[in-house]
Formats: structure tokens, sequence, C-alpha cells
């Protein structure tokens, strides 16, 4: 029986990594649940999902390595956020272990040690050796791909060289430098895969610990994947050339057809059979929501999507619902939301201190810009590609009542996403919304035609008793509907186009039991524990007491700091001319720092 099959991207996220964590570890709950239910003989939907690929930036790179572990392995799955010392790494790695105070440490800031961070990074390297490595024997699950494969987003600062015009004798040379870089890894056990591993792709052997299985690269990659720069410490990684021929800016399906022919990188024959070392940073600064990577990967699979026919563009790949056999499911924790503003003053902007974080965020957005896809999203419905988001409708319900504009719904989103390091229970508030929006999207939004051939050849595995009771427990309407922006600019309108069923599959479908109105299955259906509603997650505050002990670790941190980058500058007349900064940094008062960092989390603070 054919499956249908899945890619998971995971955009950048900061510290809101919690969320796509929690998203990750309902999803693996909800499948392993339904698969357990077909084994035990359930009324329920027998066809198959397989898990091909994931793919992540920055975050949710991060969450998508530890992905690629964890679904070899048996872990509870976490409804109470008040749980320490779980076997879910998800959950660990991203609300217990991280935080504030390790990263304020200054114990990498030791006498002629080179600074490379504003923050401390060894809790990043700890928690890397925790999360990243097999755990005994393999957990070999249904419904995850025997090629599993990942694509970890990297910005590699030393760049890949490539000539525009050849080595031609009396010409200037002119090369180019690609920065935006990626690594893909691909499981295997003991050595073995149904499918080998290209040249490009580094393997990790899930029988085999260490250096010897490939972790090594996996943690470092994983670190480089979200190296935020400057605050976090950049990563080296050894590269082979042929991870890059043919260019990483090329998709998976050209790559294997070779339209266009396979370009090389230009590096001299004496460096070519050495490894190519790379220091990279975060993923997100040159590629923040990688879906490419994922939706690019999955095409290339056997059988391959129809290629798109001018004469029916309802009959286009991603558009067809009944002939759609795989998609890619979107961890956006902060899409894009920004909106036209009329006021804008181009000349105040034009300051200093306005244009510098305007060019950050500049850099995260164009990242994440795909404007290939922007014509099949925004003339219609699409099927092959799904976003979970963040969602709080009884946030926002209780917000209309006072009148009031809602807060985001990530308690994370504070500090410019770096509210979660400063705060455990933003971190859990964040993984327990993440659980629940997952569990929203697989009943509302996951649906599939009854008459898709995936969904049809698992209800006809069935006997009769059981069919009839799947459907009357599962089938639903088509989808839900979305709001987006309307031809004329002005928002609201529905880009959802209903689906027809053609009158010789409605019959079909009413013979086999459904009914007008209910012709649609769950491509992961509901069962077991994922049926009771997800724990809503509880909103909180950072008190005046955790700020003061946060602020007492950043003065402290920037005064170490400052004095060895003093002790490093070369020059000794600069050296001298910068000793006085620790007196000015003193006279840069807690309560200035406290002052701002309350004026930031704004309701998030408790006095």
């Amino acid at each position: 029986m054919a499956s249908f099959k899945i890619g998971i991207n995971m955009a950048g996220a900061i510290s809101a990594g919690a969320y796509t964590a929690g998203v990750l570890d309902f999803l693996t709950e909800a499948l392993d649940d339904w698969y357990a239910a077909k084994k035990n003989g359930q009324a329920v939907p027998g066809h198959d999902v397989s898990i091909e690929v994931f793919s992540g930036a920055s975050a949710g790179g991060m969450c998508a390595a530890i992905s690629s572990v964890m679904l070899y392995q048996n872990f509870e799955h976490i409804g109470d956020t008040a749980k320490q010392g779980t076997t879910n790494i998800f959950y660990e790695s991203w609300v217990n272990k991280i935080d504030i105070a390790p990263l304020l440490k200054n114990d990498d800031l030791a006498s002629g040690a080179l600074v490379v961070s504003l923050l401390n990074s060894g809790i990043i390297d700890q928690i890397a050796g925790y999360a990243l490595k097999p755990a005994g024997t393999p957990v070999q699950r249904e419904y995850v791909s025997p090629n599993l494969t990942l694509f970890l987003s990297l910005t590699n600062l030393r760049g890949v060289p490539y000539s525009l015009n050849g080595a031609a004798p009396g010409s200037i040379e002119e090369t180019t430098f690609f920065y935006g870089d990626r690594i893909q890894f691909q499981t295997t056990m003991g050595g073995t895969a149904s499918t080998p591993p290209g040249r490009s792709v580094r393997t990790l052997d899930l029988t085999k610990p260490g250096k010897d299985g490939g972790w090594d690269v996996l943690q470092t990659a994983a670190m480089a994947t979200g190296a935020f720069p400057v605050f976090l410490a950049p990563r080296i990684l050894d590269r082979r050339l042929a991870e890059y021929v043919p260019p990483l800016w090329e998709s998976v399906t050209s790559a294997i057809e070779g339209t266009p022919p396979p370009v090389a990188p230009n590096i001299p024959k004496d460096a070519q059979g050495k490894p190519y070392t790379t220091l990279n940073v975060d993923g997100g600064v040159t590629n923040n929501d990688p879906f490419n990577y994922c939706h690019d990967y999955l095409c290339s699979l056997q059988p391959a999507l129809a290629k798109a026919d001018p004469a029916h563009p309802e009959k286009a790949p991603g558009r067809d619902p009944v002939a759609i056999d795989r998609a890619v499911i979107n961890v956006a924790p902060f899409p894009t939301t920004d909106a036209f503003d009329p006021n804008y003053n181009a000349q105040k902007s034009a300051s200093l201190f306005s244009a510098i974080p305007k060019l950050f965020s500049a850099l995260i957005s164009q990242s994440r810009f795909f404007g290939e896809s922007l014509h099949q999203i925004m003339t219609g419905v699409t099927f092959d590609r799904y976003v979970i988001a963040p969602s709080d409708d009884e946030l926002v319900a209780e917000s209309k009542k006072k009148n009031q504009a809602p807060p985001p719904a990530l308690q994370c989103a504070a500090l410019g996403a770096f509210g979660g390091f400063f705060e455990r229970e933003f971190r859990a508030h964040d993984y327990a919304l993440g659980r629940r929006n997952c569990q929203k999207f697989l009943k509302s939004y996951f649906f599939l035609p009854a008459s898709n051939p995936i969904i049809q050849a698992g209800l006809s595995a069935l006997n009769d008793a059981q069919r009839a009771e799947a459907i009357s427990k599962f089938a639903g309407p088509e989808p839900a509907s979305y709001l987006g922006s309307s031809a004329d600019g002005q928002g609201g309108a529905n880009l959802r186009v209903a689906y027809t069923f053609s009158p010789e599959d409605k019959a079909k479908l009413q013979a086999q039991g459904f009914h007008e109105g209910k012709m649609w299955m769950p491509l992961i259906p509901s069962c077991g524990s994922a049926v009771a509603e997800a724990a809503y997650p509880t909103r909180t505050k950072i008190t005046s007491k955790k700020l003061d002990g946060i602020v007492s670790l950043i003065h402290d941190r920037m005064l170490k700091l400052f004095n060895v980058l003093v002790s490093q500058v070369p020059e000794r007349g600069l050296r001298w001319f910068l000793k006085p900064g620790p007196f000015f940094i003193t006279l840069l008062a807690k309560d200035k720092i406290k002052k701002a960092l309350v004026e930031e989390l704004g309701d998030a603070y408790s006095p």
C-alpha cells in the first residue's frame, strides 16, 4: 500500500524553539497512538503515512536535528509542563535545560581565551551532546522512512567560490562566493540503507555512537544552524567538496537530473583532496525558513508528482486533493504579520538607531521569501503545503472582552524572541501551546477527500464493519477555510476554493457510508491519548526578583567581557585608552538595564 509522504520544515525561532518542540511532541504522540490502534485491529483509517524528510534553520534546525534522533527512541509525551527529568529530549532540551543563567556564565572568558560570542555557548554544547546521540537499540516506527533525511540551513562565512568565466589566460578571473550553505544527513542502521546516500550526503548510523556514526558532525551542524550571530559562538565544520557539486542553489530535483549540468567549486587542485574547513553561523541569516529543501526533496521521490498542465490548472501539482500523495508541514513560530504602513516616515527611518534594527528584520524577512511560490499560494488552495503557527483563540476572545489588542500568542516572543531564555515558564507555556495547536491542525486542517487513492486503499483494507465504524468516527467536512489578502489588498477574502466531487465519486462514497458534507478523512487520525483536548497553557509573568538576578548576571558578564576584549587589543596605546571602560560600564547602573528590559517585557513582567 502506498504511503502519503510527509516532510516537516521548521523555521527559525530563537527561544520559541520550545513551541516547535511542542508541535513535534504531539505529532509523534498522535502517530504512535494511531499506528498502535491499527496494529490492535481497531476501526481506524488504514492508510499509511511516511515521514521522509526534516529541514530547519536556527532553532528550527536544532529541533529538526533532535527529531531525526528521537523518532528512533521511546519517550514520554508531555502534557504536564511542570515535569522535570523526563525521557523526552524535545522537552528537556527546550524547557528544562536551556536558560539565561548558563548563557551568562563567565567560565568561557579565561585569561587569553579568544572571545567568540557575547553569550557563553557552553550550555549549547552540553545540550547537543545530550540530545544528538543514538540511545540503545533503535526503535523502528512504521511511519518513519527507512531513508529518513535531514537538511540543516547554514550560513557559511568562508563561502564557496565559483568561477564565472573559468581560468582564461590573460583575462581577469571573476569569482562569486555562495554563503547560503546547507548540510544533508540520512539515517542508516549498521551502515545499510534501502537507498544508498549520495556522495554529498552525510550518514547517521543509529547503531554506532560518536564519530564512527557521524554524530559529531550532526552535533556541530546543529549548533552551527542555531549560532545566532555575535551572541552565540560560530562553529567550524570540515566539509567535502563533493557536498557542493552540484551547487547548493540548485533544487534537489535538478541536481538529480543534472539540469543544468553541475558546476564545481573553483578550488586549486592542490587543495581539492583536503577537507574544506568552513566557519558557520545561524542558518537563518541566509535561509530562515528552508521550506524549499523539504519540498524539493519530496518532489524528487518516486513516483514523481505529475507535471503541470497549462490546460488544466486545477490539476497542477499540489492543487488536486485526489491526486496529491505528499506534503510539507511548515512549523513557523513567527509568521510575518507586518502590514502596509501609510504613515511611513523615510527620513525618520534613516536614523542610525532606526536603520540598524530594520536591517536585521529585512535580512530575516528576505531569507524566508520565495517569490516563486507566491503565485501557487495566492491563486487558490494547495494541498502540498501546510503551516502550523501560534494561535490562541481564548487569549484573543479575552482581549476582545477587555477591548484590548491581544498580546502575542507566544510568551517566548518577548525581548525580540529571547524572552524564553529569561523565564522557564515562558518556554513551558509555548511548548504546551505547540501541542495544542498541532492537535487543532490534525483535527481541522490535515484532511484529504476519501476518494484520494491513498485514503481509499486504507479504507478498502478494512472489513465492512470496521470501515463503517471508521467512517462514522473520523469522516469530516472539507477542511476549515482560512482568511488572507483579497484581490483589492484590503484583506478578509476567503482564499479556499471549495472542492467539488465528481458525481461518480460522490455516488461511490455515499455507497460506502459517507454522506453529503462529510466526505473527507484525516491524514493522521486522532486516537488514544491524542483524542482528549490538549491542556490549555497558563500564561505567566517574570517577577521583579527573578529579573534582578538576571540583570546582575548581565552586568557582571559585561564587565568581564569588556576587560577580556581590551586585553586582546594588539595596539598598546589603544589598550590604555580603553582601560577606563569598566568604570563607565559601572556607571551604566543595573537599574537602567532593568528599566530597559521591563519596557521590552511589557505585560510579561510582574513588579
